[in-house]
């Protein structure tokens, strides 16, 4: 079975829901992730909660194109939040097919955040959603080793942990930390590069992350060694915005670019197999 490969709603922020299946099947992705919830204060959100216009269009887009919803986000838990106000946003992601959740965790204690996480992943169960926490330098789960022991403290069959290539890197962790955790606990992860010096301040960071990345291969990061480490055939979104540039401008020229970068980063390391989707 290829490997899967998504095209990520953060690569090409600036498209609707339907027009991101459209451009990731002109691109050659027959996978996309879909930001449902917004991550940040001020942050558009679509109207695809409930039976909306955008989102039957949505569904007819991908049942006409052959591209499938592979995950969506982004639920950022903290002590003030009731999980059981995402239900909505769940009953979406399922109706659009969504196998998996991309959550954050607010909350710096422990014990707090891994409850936190299992409730939400208790409430996802009724979707068949998995919830796949992701660490933040500037959040309170900033590292690989404490987003694995929240999920272990939450004990959910749900629960998982979401490697991002440059979080990874902003933390000071690499290859040897991916291959050190365990593979029970990884169901995708997402990939881009980014360049050198490491930033030491999280505004830099928190910029970097959702406006200016770079495509595999146009960085510094150690994507093939992260790769390595990864299990095999792990599905892989490319979550990737970058600045617009020449021959990248629009967002189809960018998924194009990006998708191009990832065939070439996944070909030379799998003997010359090319990714389905």
């Amino acid at each position: 079975m290829a490997r899967i490969v998504s095209l990520d709603h953060l690569t090409v922020f600036e498209l609707t829901p339907p027009e991101l299946v459209t451009v990731a099947a002109q691109t050659g992705f027959q996978h996309v992730g879909v930001r449902l919830n917004p991550a940040a204060p001020g942050e558009h959100r679509h109207p695809m909660i409930g039976d909306t216009p955008m989102r039957r269009e949505t569904l007819r887009r991908m049942g006409e194109l052959g591209v499938a919803v592979f995950d969506v986000g982004v639920f950022r838990l903290e002590r003030t939040v009731d999980v059981r106000d995402f239900e909505p946003v769940f009953e979406s992601a399922a109706r659009l097919g969504a196998r998996h959740a991309l959550v954050g965790v607010a909350e710096p204690d422990e014990q707090a955040g891994a409850d936190l996480f299992a409730s939400l992943c208790e409430l996802g169960r009724g979707y068949s959603l998995l919830m796949n926490l992701e660490f933040l330098p500037w959040s309170g789960v900033p590292t690989l080793a404490q987003a694995q022991r929240i999920v272990q403290l939450a004990g959910q069959p749900e629960g998982r942990v979401l490697i991002d290539a440059i979080h990874l890197d902003r933390v000071g962790e690499g290859a040897a930390d991916v291959a050190a955790a365990s593979p029970a606990l990884l169901a995708y992860a997402q990939i881009c590069d980014a360049r050198s010096p490491r930033p030491v301040d999280f505004e830099t960071m928190i910029y970097q992350a959702r406006q200016d990345r770079e495509f595999p291969g146009d960085g510094d990061l150690d994507l093939p060694g992260i790769l390595m480490a990864l299990p095999p055939d792990l599905p892989l979104t490319l979550e990737a915005p970058v600045q617009p540039r020449p021959g990248a401008a629009t967002a189809l020229e960018r998924a194009r670019r990006g998708r191009a970068t990832m065939d070439a980063l996944l070909l030379s390391g799998q003997g010359g197999r090319v990714p389905a989707g």
